[in-house]
């Protein structure tokens, strides 16, 4: 999967109205709320094997620092 198909992806997973880009910041979109970090994390671990926890998702601000946390090696 490359970023531009694991953002339209997870902009579908989250059922948002706008568009992500990679700077969006997840933390001040209007869906952002626990059952979407749920989703979130759900979403990452079955399409790239990685747990995210709690802390992460505290840290993770912007679509770029999701990519980030995955591994950008993870993405073709």
């Amino acid at each position: 999967m490359n970023i531009a198909d694991f953002t339209s992806q997870l902009q579908e997973e989250l059922e948002l109205e706008i568009s992500l880009t990679p700077e969006t910041d997840l933390s001040q979109l209007e869906e952002w709320d626990s059952m979407a970090a749920m989703i979130l994390i759900g979403f990452v671990s079955d399409n790239f094997g990685v747990l995210l926890n709690g802390d992460d998702i505290a840290k993770i601000t912007t679509v770029n620092s999701l990519v980030e946390r995955i591994g950008e090696d993870k993405f073709d």
